[in-house]
């Protein structure tokens, strides 16, 4: 199971991740406020609308009591309080991508530490039709509200798992017929032009600075690179894995 410390509320603000919670999420929701002065009526009414149906409290309140509860994150007049998110045994995590899943991709998250980078990933990730994320590492960021945001809300149309030893998370996956395909900007890494992925292959991301360490390296079937100018010494990690994740389907020809 998770690691993760112990909270009693996430928060979800912002119209789109708010919107994307309401219409496609079972997420129990404990709490609604909305700003006196929110201007957008339709997007009101679509809260107030869910909470009613759903019976969940919700009341009218000053913007300073949301840029409080937001710590001056642009909130657009509404935060929901949210159970913490639910992280899955890596092993039923693996399972769910293999029955459900019609892309079979699962991304590895090395020691991401910026909430930000962590929820474009997830969004990317969605996008392409991915529904399995794995979390690793002693200094993970996990899900709060940045993260919720940053994904635009796509973040409840994934199912996470968390652990500490990246390595055990790789062999469990290796166990279950996946690749690991590790990112790194090294000399031993291949192209991601000239790789043929297999059918199952979970992408590892390692942390923003540091990437991941040499036996992390050693366990991976295989490591690409991004091909990119001299003047850069590397992309940033979100960046980087849209790439590597767009190729991977254009090489199996999920998109064209």
């Amino acid at each position: 199971m998770g690691d993760e410390e112990k909270k009693e509320f996430d928060l979800v603000f912002g119209k789109n991740p708010v919107l994307e919670l309401i219409e496609n999420s079972d997420v129990q929701v404990n709490k609604i406020w909305i700003s006196e002065s929110i201007k957008d009526s339709d997007f009101k009414n679509s809260v107030i609308s869910y909470s009613k149906n759903n019976k969940v409290p919700y009341n009218f309140v000053p913007d300073q009591k949301l840029n409080k509860l937001t710590n001056n994150k642009i909130h657009q007049g509404v935060v929901l309080s949210i159970s913490p998110t639910e992280y899955m045994h890596v092993s039923d995590l693996i399972q769910h991508v293999l029955k459900n899943s019609k892309e079979k991709i699962i991304l590895i998250a090395h020691e991401t530490e910026d909430n930000h980078n962590l929820g474009a990933m997830i969004r990317t990730f969605v996008g392409a039709g991915g529904e399995g994320i794995i979390l690793t590492g002693k200094k993970h960021v996990g899900i709060n509200g940045t993260t919720i945001k940053t994904s635009a809300g796509t973040l409840f149309q994934v199912k996470f798992a968390r652990v500490v030893n990246c390595i055990n998370a790789i062999n469990e996956l290796k166990e279950n017929g996946f690749w690991v395909v590790g990112t790194e900007g090294s000399d031993d890494s291949q192209s991601i032009y000239q790789v043929s992925y297999p059918e199952q292959v979970a992408v590892l991301m390692g942390n923003e600075h540091e990437g991941f360490g040499p036996l992390i390296k050693k366990n991976c079937d295989f490591l690409v690179k991004i091909p990119i100018s001299a003047k850069l010494e590397s992309l940033n990690v979100s960046v980087a894995f849209g790439i590597v994740m767009f190729e991977i389907l254009r090489k199996l020809s999920k998109i064209k």
